[in-house]
């Protein structure tokens, strides 16, 4: 079996992250009376079933970001190493820790649904922080990484694109991080408007993802069952070894 619509992976992940937004919008400032024009994104003054909803909806994209994270390698390994034939050097190192940044930042997004509880509030906001920051990391790197390999697996237009936004996602998080304990340097509108395009810019990152994709397929998985009598109590990998052998001899 193949699979031909994996770029419709990072469109379902935008529509998750669009309906968690959309959830706290709802049970947040329509709901408690918040400004509807700026809800409190970070706010979690919300009924509980609108937090489940919300840790739902976020738990499915941070499945979906792991998930694109593989892919994104996978995708760069065979483009790469199998098609153009390049040897494994440093290229394949960074494709790979990208890859683990990736799959970090989707673990600290689980940790943020889940601890929505005023009593984790210091979890958390400690999650919260490492999230964007890996996040951030994850898109800058898979930025640069684009951009740098030559031939590109996209065209030079969307390599812009993608560093405009992280670039202003990168102002955003560090006026967050540097104003957010300040009253005085800046009104919650501001801080909540910052928070907004942190997410905004990240989810626009990883939906662009889904230009390569579209020239990609996935193989799923073969299972192949051996009957008992023809194992001959010889494990798989050394039979395959020694009719390999046999062959060549």
């Amino acid at each position: 079996m193949v699979l031909t619509k994996i770029w419709l992976i990072p469109i379902f992940y935008g529509f998750c992250a669009i309906s968690a937004t959309a959830t706290k919008y709802f049970f947040v400032s329509l709901l408690k009376k918040y400004p509807h024009i700026l809800p409190f994104l970070a706010s979690r003054d919300a009924s509980l079933f609108g937090e489940c909803v919300f840790a739902h909806f976020v738990s499915y994209s941070a499945f979906l970001l792991m998930l694109i994270a593989y892919i994104r390698h996978r995708q760069t390994v065979e483009y790469y190493s199998h098609r153009l034939c390049w040897e494994n050097s440093m290229w394949r190192v960074m494709s790979t820790v990208i890859a683990g940044v990736g799959f970090f930042t989707a673990l600290c997004i689980t940790v943020i649904a889940h601890c929505e509880d005023p009593e984790l509030a210091v979890v958390h906001e400690w999650a919260d922080t490492v999230a964007f920051a890996a996040g951030l990391l994850y898109a800058w790197a898979q930025a640069v990484l684009t951009w740098s390999l030559v031939p590109r697996m996209c065209t030079l237009r969307v390599c812009v694109f993608r560093f405009m936004i992280v670039l202003v996602e990168s102002v955003a998080f560090v006026f967050y991080r540097f104003v957010k304990d300040d009253e005085k340097l800046s009104p919650p509108w501001l801080l909540e408007a910052s928070l907004w395009i942190i997410a905004i810019c990240f989810h626009i990152f990883i939906i662009t993802f889904f230009i390569e994709l579209r020239f990609s397929y996935l193989h799923s998985p073969k299972v192949a069952f051996v009957r008992a009598e023809e194992t001959d109590r010889v494990p798989i990998l050394q039979r395959n070894e020694e009719d390999e052998m046999n062959n060549d001899s």
